[in-house]
């Protein structure tokens, strides 16, 4: 009984050895070359291309029977899988262009690619509006410069400023100032406001930031406000690339030229409503040596007097000087 199964175990081995072999000597050279072609294909896709090729050029293949088993339980597996990425749509529309599902898997691919579109586009959208509100800010802030100044020049001009207790300061004053009056060793109240506006350029070669120290004093005299000023180094220049949204050099000629007629033209603007140019401009005394200051404006008429100073040099301190008319006091001393 051993002896027989051992002999019928011995046939069966021949007999698949043969048949394989037989396969191999009946088959045309082609489609043995076609099949070992598709049995050695690691990657799946390419696997299924080279079963697909084998099928098409030889349907009635020693190994058809055999490849088409494999590709159709492949290829639908290979179709499922690229309803879930773009990616594998992308693999089965490559691999299988004459795939069975070629028609479905170009629409998924499609599909993918226009909701790929739509987040693309939402994604622009977003961070254009980033962007802008980037450029927003960075306009506020360049404007922040200007307002301070001119909200300054605002108060110095308000006749309620110069009959006023400091203590108790009108609105526009009030505002300037934003917080409680300090007093001097004398005893006299020093009305003093400090600023730092922050900006940038924007250059070829990136953003230059900038920090700007604006200084705003009242002084007083004998208990009367005398006279009002906003102070800065390099004030003018600021100010003007901020107006210019450029780079200027304190230190060449040519640019701080620029930088004082813009600050000037602004400056007469604010001005010309309690000072009119014309009647209450006064001569401009420009350019009186290197080691002074510059004056680029100037008004004076109904009790009111104004200046506008630029330093002679880079690093210097720029001037916006205001003086009121004198109001007559209480018999108390008036400001306390």
């Amino acid at each position: 009984m051993l002896l027989g199964s051992r002999v019928l175990a011995a046939l069966v081995s021949a007999c698949l050895v043969g048949c394989a072999v037989t396969h191999q000597l009946l088959a045309a050279p082609g489609d043995l070359e076609d099949y070992r072609a598709f049995r050695m294909a690691k990657r799946e896709g390419a696997r299924l291309a080279r079963a697909q090729a084998y099928l098409e050029r030889h349907p009635e293949g020693a190994w058809a029977s055999e490849v088409r088993t494999v590709f159709d339980a492949e290829e639908a597996s290979w179709f499922e899988a690229a309803k879930g990425s773009r990616a594998r749509a992308r693999d089965y529309v490559v691999d299988l262009p004459r795939g069975p599902h070629i028609e479905a898997a170009r629409a998924l691919l499609l599909l993918f690619d226009e909701r790929q579109d739509d987040i693309d586009t939402l994604e622009l959208l977003a961070e254009a509006r980033r962007t802008q509100s980037l450029l927003d800010e960075e306009a506020e802030r360049r404007r922040r410069l200007g307002e301070v100044v001119l909200a300054e020049v605002a108060a110095l001009l308000d006749p309620a400023t110069w009959g006023a207790r400091l203590d108790e300061p009108p609105p526009l004053l009030g505002a300037v100032l934003r917080g409680p009056v300090s007093r001097s060793w004398g005893g006299e109240p020093v009305g003093v406001r400090e600023d730092r506006a922050f900006f940038v350029v924007p250059t070829p070669d990136g953003m230059q930031a900038r920090a700007v120290d604006v200084r705003f004093q009242l002084v007083v005299s004998h208990g009367r406000l005398v006279q009002g000023m906003i102070t800065g180094e390099d004030l003018f220049v600021r100010w003007a690339e901020a107006l210019a949204i450029r780079v200027l050099d304190p230190t060449a000629p040519a640019d701080r030229e620029a930088a004082a007629a813009a600050v000037a033209d602004v400056l007469a603007g604010a001005l010309e409503g309690r000072m009119p140019a014309e009647r209450c401009a006064a001569a401009v005394a420009a350019g009186r040596g290197p080691e002074t200051e510059r004056e680029l404006l100037a008004r004076g008429c109904d009790g009111w007097g104004a200046s506008v100073l630029m330093g002679a040099n880079a690093g210097e301190v720029d001037v916006i000087a205001v003086r009121g008319p004198q109001v007559a006091r209480a018999s108390d001393g008036g400001m306390r």
